[in-house]
C-alpha cells in the first residue's frame, strides 16, 4: 500500500509541473510494480481522477464565473471563455486519435516506448528553456490564433513525455500572455481532456477501481491542492526546464537498461 501512496504523491506534484506526469508516473509505476509500460500509462492516465478535482477546487471561482457566462442569454462571451471552448474543441479530436494510436504502440513496443517518452520530455524541456516573450498582452486580448495554437499543443501532448501544461504554457507565453494568467488557463483547459482520459481508462480497465488505485487517486487530490497553489506562487521565480531535461535523460536510461 505504501507504493500506491507514493504514486499518489507523485501524481499530485507532477501533474502541475511543466513535465509529463503520464511519462513520469508510468516510468515509476512500471519499475516499482514490474508492470508493462502499456498498463503503466493506463494507470497514470487514470490518476487524473484525483487531480482534476484539485484544479476544480482551486479555480472554483473562475469556473463558476465561466459557467454563469456560458448560460447567460445575452451571448456576449469573454475572450477567456471563447479561448477555452475553442481550444478544447480543437484538442479533443487530435488528442483522442493520438491516444488510441499510442495505446496500440505501447502494446507493440513495450518498454522501448520509454525511450521515446524520454526523448519527448527532452523536447518539452528545450521548448520551455528557449521560449521567449515578444510582446505583453492581457488575457482579455486572447484571439483565435491563440486558441488554435494552444488546442493543437494540448492535443499533441497526449503523447506520454509531452507535458500538457508545459506545451500550452510555452505556446501562450510565446504569444505574450501574462504567465500567471497562462497557468490558470492551461490548468483549466486540461481538465476536460484529463477527465475524459481518466474515465475512458476507468471504464475499459476494471483493475483501476481497486482499493489501492482509489487511495492513490485520493492522495493525488490532496497533494494536488497544495501543489497548484505553490506553483502559481513561485511561477515567476523558478525555471523548471533543466529539471524536465534531466528527467528525460533518466527515463531514456531506464528504457535502455530495461531492454539490456
Amino acid at each position: 500500500m505504501i507504493p500506491m501512496l507514493i504514486m499518489g504523491v507523485c501524481q499530485g506534484v507532477f501533474e502541475w509541473l511543466p513535465v509529463s506526469s503520464e511519462g513520469a508516473i508510468a516510468t515509476i509505476y512500471s519499475f516499482v510494480f514490474e508492470k508493462s509500460y502499456q498498463e503503466s500509462i493506463q494507470f497514470a492516465l487514470w490518476l487524473h481522477l484525483g487531480t482534476v478535482p484539485s484544479a476544480a477546487i482551486v479555480f472554483r471561482k473562475l469556473l463558476w464565473r465561466l459557467g454563469l457566462e456560458l448560460t447567460n442569454s445575452n451571448r456576449k462571451y469573454s475572450s477567456k471563455l471563447k479561448f477555452l471552448v475553442t481550444s478544447t474543441l480543437i484538442s479533443a479530436p487530435i488528442g483522442f486519435g493520438l491516444f488510441i494510436g499510442i495505446d496500440e504502440l505501447t502494446q507493440v513496443a513495450g518498454s522501448l516506448f520509454m525511450v521515446f517518452v524520454g526523448v519527448a520530455m527532452l523536447v518539452t524541456g528545450l521548448v520551455q528553456f528557449r521560449h521567449r516573450v515578444f510582446n505583453s498582452r492581457p488575457v482579455t486580448e486572447l484571439n483565435l490564433v491563440d486558441s488554435v495554437m494552444a488546442g493543437i499543443a494540448q492535443g499533441i501532448s497526449v503523447i506520454p513525455g509531452f507535458s500538457r501544461s508545459g506545451m500550452t504554457i510555452a505556446v501562450l507565453t510565446f504569444r505574450g500572455i501574462d504567465r500567471k494568467e497562462v497557468l490558470a488557463l492551461s490548468y483549466i483547459m486540461s481538465m476536460p481532456a484529463s477527465l475524459g482520459a481518466a474515465l475512458w481508462i476507468g471504464i475499459t480497465q476494471g483493475f483501476s477501481w481497486s482499493a489501492g488505485a482509489l487511495l492513490s487517486a485520493l492522495i493525488a487530490f490532496v497533494v494536488g491542492l497544495f501543489a497548484i497553489k505553490l506553483l502559481i506562487a513561485v511561477s515567476d521565480k523558478v525555471n523548471l526546464s533543466l529539471f524536465i531535461i534531466v528527467m528525460g535523460f533518466i527515463i531514456i536510461a531506464g528504457g535502455i537498461l530495461t531492454n539490456v
